[in-house]
């Protein structure tokens, strides 16, 4: 299927771990924001210090991916779009119940493919006593043109048979090969010898799948209930 984007947008998504002193918070959680080839566009991230003391903040721009079970995992050198963004600082302290905004600036570069792009903005407090306290939000830049929505079976077998052969459990393997991801909402038909539908279902397949990510799953069915 293909689709025309008009407009782009970008969803920041709040995301990460924070030290049980609940040290510091980031928002929004989500907003919009217009991608064109080639432009430039500004991401304010607000940091409020909830400590009862001043704190040093750091800020960085992470690429981002999909494990296969579809949680997000934030690296460096992942993503090509991670070139494209940086903090307008890399640092500052914020006073002790203090809220600072800080600029994330958005290059994107003409002749950029459309489609889905994904980064994390990383803030936490530059000392060593909360270096388990990060927040990462999730960028997602949708750049305007024509966008594809493609995804892959990379595999498909049955994995095991039990309940004395009324249960049955298969391998699904998936890979978004498109340029924008895709919600996932699958059906299992099983037809027999004849091709007659002898058993249908409708199967979860976790969250949305996003552009170049791979997903396993393990769907089931109980032929106790197949059709007749």
């Amino acid at each position: 299927m293909k689709k025309i984007f008009f407009l782009a947008g970008a969803l920041i998504v709040l995301m990460g771990i924070i030290s049980p002193a609940r040290a510091f918070e980031i928002s929004p959680i989500k907003f919009l924001l217009t991608v064109d080839t080639p432009s430039t566009q500004t991401v304010v991230l607000k940091v409020k210090n909830s400590a009862d003391t001043d704190l040093p903040f750091s800020f960085t721009v992470l690429g981002m991916r999909q494990d296969e079970v579809g949680l997000p995992v934030f690296e460096r050198g992942i993503s090509v779009a991670e070139s494209w963004a940086y903090p307008e600082i890399n640092g500052v302290t914020i006073k002790a119940g203090e809220t600072k905004s800080v600029n994330f600036i958005v290059k994107i570069p003409s002749q950029t493919a459309p489609g889905s792009y994904y980064l994390g903005l990383s803030a936490e407090p530059a000392t060593p006593s909360n270096l388990n306290a990060r927040l990462v939000s999730l960028l997602t830049l949708q750049v305007s043109g024509l966008v594809q929505e493609s995804v892959f079976i990379e595999k498909w077998d049955l994995k095991e048979v039990f309940e004395n052969g009324q249960i049955w459990q298969f391998n699904l393997g998936l890979k978004n090969i498109g340029s924008v991801e895709v919600p996932l909402n699958g059906q299992i038909h099983v037809r027999n010898y004849k091709g007659e539908t002898v058993f249908s279902e409708p199967i979860s397949a976790g969250n949305t799948l996003l552009v170049g990510t791979k997903r396993l799953l393990s769907p089931q069915i109980d032929l106790q209930h197949r059709l007749r």
